[in-house]
């Protein structure tokens, strides 16, 4: 079992509490924003957990189950149920958390090599607490100095505040791909169901009425 505090741990023993995680969702999306997720857990939470004591027997399975902090992993292994569960304990329990959004049009203007940027630098920005380090899933941050932040890759996999950053930006964006689909402008392309990932329904929903004003151009590619 993968320890999803070995991160954390190694930067409270150099004294550091306040670590912010960071990951984004939508950045492969044909439709809609890319959303960046930072979160900063409570340090004294999380040290009582001790991850390695939870096996398989009846009794770490019960202690699992009312513990939601054990239940936070990456968002694409959870169900759409689980996720909003956890997105509401992790923004109840935080030290502090924000989520940034990138539009369609900025990505196909500006390229989402340069979008990604300034969606994990904005994001950490603005927390309304300072990290004093970020961990980041696989990008690091060019606006910031290396020494402060440990990019991580398949982040939201092995640290437990990556994963939480990537909860609270899932289930932000799939609830606005939700909204977005009721809209009669939008109701013809199904964003309810593939919340703008290039699914086949999607591509034919795409080819039979033609991209939108949140499709992002420079990703669609039709014959």
């Amino acid at each position: 079992m993968v320890d999803k505090l070995n991160y954390e741990k190694s930067l409270w023993d150099k004294g550091l509490d306040l670590i912010a995680g960071v990951d984004e969702v939508g950045r492969g999306a044909l439709a809609g924003p890319m959303v960046v997720g930072a979160v900063i857990l409570k340090a004294d939470d999380l040290k009582q957990l001790d991850l390695s004591e939870y096996t398989n027997n009846d009794v770490s399975k019960r202690i699992f189950e009312t513990n939601l902090y054990l239940q936070i992993k990456d968002s694409k292994l959870l169900t759409p149920k689980k996720r909003g569960e956890l997105s509401a304990f992790i923004i109840q329990n935080c030290l502090c958390y924000s989520v940034f959004e990138i539009p369609s049009q900025e990505i196909d203007s500006y390229g989402i090599s340069a979008c990604t940027q300034k969606g994990f630098s904005e994001v950490v920005k603005s927390l309304k607490i300072k990290p004093e380090h970020v961990l980041t899933d696989a990008f690091p941050i060019k606006a910031f100095p290396q020494a402060i932040q440990t990019n991580i890759i398949s982040g939201d996999r092995v640290s437990l505040t990556i994963a939480a950053a990537s909860i609270v930006a899932k289930v932000f964006r799939d609830s606005l791909m939700c909204d977005l689909g009721k809209l009669p402008s939008y109701s013809c392309y199904g964003f309810e169901r593939h919340k703008g990932y290039g699914t086949k329904l999607h591509m034919e929903n795409i080819l039979k009425h033609g991209p939108s004003d949140i499709h992002r151009r420079s990703f669609i590619h039709l014959k």
